[in-house]
Parts: structure tokens; sequence; C-alpha cells
């Protein structure tokens, strides 16, 4: 069984193990670093500009409107709202009108000049639940949800940004205000109704010059702790996280894993096309679908940090063709699986003549 000249056969085969251990680790560590690459940023010479509190304006004003379920008279009052403040800073904003479940539903859709093959996709939704399904007072549950934090914030955000990105850059983004995504479980709806409608309209050339999509989902609220949502792309994530500690807000973009969430990114990540999706969810702020999610639960302060972030990112990597690497963990499992089998028999070979000696 063994072969001659080995005269401590544990100890061989000891020495055996611990070989194939050694490279095994070294070749474990290398694949792990090929399928995790991130887009490093150093930020040296661009400081954002981005308001916190005119954000919190267009939180409270959406608001003002009332709750805004899809099809509801306040959501058209509302959309028009957002279409006449992203115009007056020069974008063009067209309407995809859609139809779900017998209501007429409207993505509103935000592109500079003649620019229609923008690198950068930002999305929010600016609809509000149906229901306060998640309220502490039964009797509350049945009533609409006015989603200040789920839903307006987001919105907030995007509208700023609409505002402080340079003119040089907007011709790399292209802003897409969802909606219809809040309205999953009730009266036989599904989650993320518009943003799957706008994603399937995409051309093969549009999916393919879209090098990032990221979402913004209830970051309005004080004390904002953002964890990573576990289904977004780690590269991308990466260097969003990485360029909001090197802004100095590691206390928001906790360094923590959360959990996968249904939200308006997974239709694009359905496409190959690398999404993030920055949202408090692990665990959901205390005011999710319920009637205390309100402008007072929210400030300017959480709006202003994912603000300034998404803007420096847009301002960084919009026009630098940095590409942002997908997950691949079925990829990396075989890359492993065949790594080590090689590695296997080569420590076996080597192994063979050593002993043969």
């Amino acid at each position: 069984m063994f072969k001659r000249g080995c005269h401590r056969p544990s100890r061989c085969l000891r020495g055996l193990i611990g070989l194939m251990m050694s490279h095994a680790t070294s070749w474990i560590v290398l694949l792990f670093l090929i399928f995790t690459v991130s887009v490093p940023t150093t930020l040296s010479d661009y400081t954002p500009v981005f308001d916190g509190d005119q954000a919190m304006a267009y939180l409270t004003a959406q608001c003002d409107f009332g709750p805004r379920p899809p099809g509801s008279a306040n959501l058209s009052l509302c959309r028009e709202y957002i279409v006449q403040n992203v115009a007056s800073y020069g974008w063009n904003v067209t309407l995809q009108n859609f139809t779900y479940l017998g209501v007429e539903c409207a993505n509103i859709v935000v592109r500079w000049g003649s620019a229609d093959n923008a690198s950068i996709l930002l999305g929010a939704h600016y609809d509000t639940r149906p229901r306060a399904d998640q309220d502490p007072d039964p009797a509350n549950r049945s009533r609409p949800v006015l989603g200040a934090n789920d839903g307006a914030s987001g919105t907030a955000v995007l509208t700023e940004l609409s505002h402080s990105i340079p003119e040089a850059d907007r011709g790399n983004v292209e802003m897409v205000f969802f909606d219809a995504e809040d309205s999953g479980n009730i009266n036989g709806w599904e989650w993320i109704v518009g943003s799957s409608h706008y994603a399937e309209q995409l051309s093969a050339e549009r999916r393919q010059a879209i090098r990032a999509m990221v979402l913004l989902d209830m970051v309005g609220g004080a004390g904002l702790r953002l964890a990573r949502e576990t289904s977004s792309t780690l590269s991308l994530q990466d260097t969003v996280w990485s360029m909001a500690g090197q802004m100095g807000y590691g206390s928001t973009f906790l360094n923590v894993a959360g959990r996968g969430i249904i939200d308006d990114h997974a239709p694009f990540l359905n496409l190959r096309i690398p999404s993030l999706d920055i949202i408090e969810h692990d665990p959901f702020p205390s005011t999710w679908h319920t009637l205390q999610d309100t402008p007072e639960e929210c400030n300017a302060t959480s709006l202003e940090i994912v603000g300034r972030v998404v803007e420096s990112f847009v301002v960084y990597h919009g026009g630098d063709n940095a590409r942002f690497p997908l997950d691949n963990p079925i990829g990396m499992y075989v890359a492993v699986v065949l790594g080590l089998s090689v590695l296997a028999a080569i420590t076996l070979l080597l192994a063979r003549r050593r002993l043969s000696r």
C-alpha cells in the first residue's frame, strides 16, 4: 500500500495531507480574490454639493399629497410635482405608461439632452403601500401608508441629485422613478411591478450599456444604518461602500452583511446588470409599512449622506468605463473544485516521487 522507503506511514500521510492543505489554502485565496474584484476609487478632487435640507423639502412636499398608492389621484399629483422639479434643472422627462391589473401606472424616465445610452442607472420608487399591514395597531392595518421613508426618501434623493450632479456628468446618468413597487400581496398584486416593466422593455444594446444600477429605498430615517444587502453585486457594493468610508460615512454605510431583499434592483440582476440596493433593511425601520412612516421620523442628514455618496459615485465612475464584475458563486465553486482537483493530482504525483526515493 505504501511505497518502499516510507518507514513511518503515518508520518508520510500527515506530510502528504499537510502539503495538499498548504497549496489548497493558496488556491482558495487566489480564487477568492479573482471572483471578488472591486473597482478602487481614491477620492481627491471633487466635493459633492448635494443639499440634505432641499432633499428633505422634496420629501415633505410628496407627503403633503397624502398616501400615494398606484392609480390614485394623489400619486398623479405627486408625479406632476416630480416631473416639474426635475425638468426645471434641464433634464428631459418622459412617462413610461403601462397598465397592471386594470390600474394605470407610469414610470418617470429622466435623461440628459439627447443621451440615451447612459452607463449608470439610478432608481427609486415613488408610490406608497396601500395598507399599513405592519402597524402595531390592528385597527390601522387597512389604512394607507404615508410613505415618508418608504417611497418619498429615495425619490427626494433622486430629485436633488438632478440638481447636484454636475452638468458635465449628467449624460452618463439615467434616473427612473418607479411606480407600483410596494403593493405586493395586496389584491393579487406582485411586488416591483414598475421596475419589472421597465427592465422588460430594455433592448439588448441598452442592457449592455448599463454598467451599474443603483437603487435608493428607505434612506431617510433618523440614525440611518445601511447594512449590505446581500443580493447586490458585490464589486459594485464594495466600490460604493469604500467611497462612503473615505468620505467619513462609515457609521452609516456599515460593513456588515444584511440579507437579500425583493426590491427594484432585482429585475436588473436578472438581466445580469450589476446592481446595488442601498436600503435600511436589517432590521427594517420600525416605521416600515405603518402609519408612523411620516416626515417627522426622517431627517436631512441621512438624505445628505446618501445623496453625497451617490453623487460622488456618478462623478468618479460615470465616464470611466470601469466594469463591475457580476457575482458568480456557481462559477467560483466550479473553479475551486477544478483547481483543488488539479492541485490534488499534482500533489499526489509529487508525493509519490518523494516516497519512492
